[in-house]
Formats: structure tokens, sequence, C-alpha cells
């Protein structure tokens, strides 16, 4: 789906990515709303929850990784502060 990076110079990559994010976004908080309604939460309990989760865990995910496959995990320390900084 996404062009080669080689073609217009990248933008048309950057372009295809930047639509797919957002449509991956809005995806993602349609579902999480209509999960937040059936389970009876609060919006704002909801878009908070689905929100922290959302991106903890693929950084989670990213600093273990990192950790597994680096004899001194320095890129799973960076990960972690820096992934913790902007969450908070």
């Amino acid at each position: 789906l996404t062009p080669p990076p080689r073609v217009a110079g990248g933008w048309a990559c950057f372009f295809v990515a930047l639509v797919g994010i957002g449509v991956i976004t809005a995806l993602v908080g349609d579902l999480a709303a209509h999960m937040g309604c059936c389970l009876g939460m609060k919006p704002a309990v909801t878009a908070i929850t689905f929100v922290a989760l959302g991106t903890s865990l693929p950084d989670t995910f990213a600093s273990r990784t990192a950790a597994v496959k680096e004899r001194h995990a320095d890129s799973s320390i960076g990960n972690i502060t820096g992934s913790n900084s902007v969450n908070v």
C-alpha cells in the first residue's frame, strides 16, 4: 500500500503513511468509545485508559526487545526514560 521511498523523493510514502496513521487513529478511537460505552465507563475515563494503554504497551515491548537484544540495554533505558517523559 505504501509507495517506495524513492518515489517523489519520499513525499508519496510520507503522505500515504500520514493518511494511514489518521485512519487507524480514528478507527481505534471509535472502537475504544464503543467498548467504553458497552462497559458503562465515562468517556473521559475511557479516553484516558485506552490512550495510556495504547501509548505505553508498544513502548514496553520495544524496550523489552532492546533489552534482550543488546548486551548493556542502553537503548532500552533510553526508550523507557524518553517514552515515560513524553507520556507524563
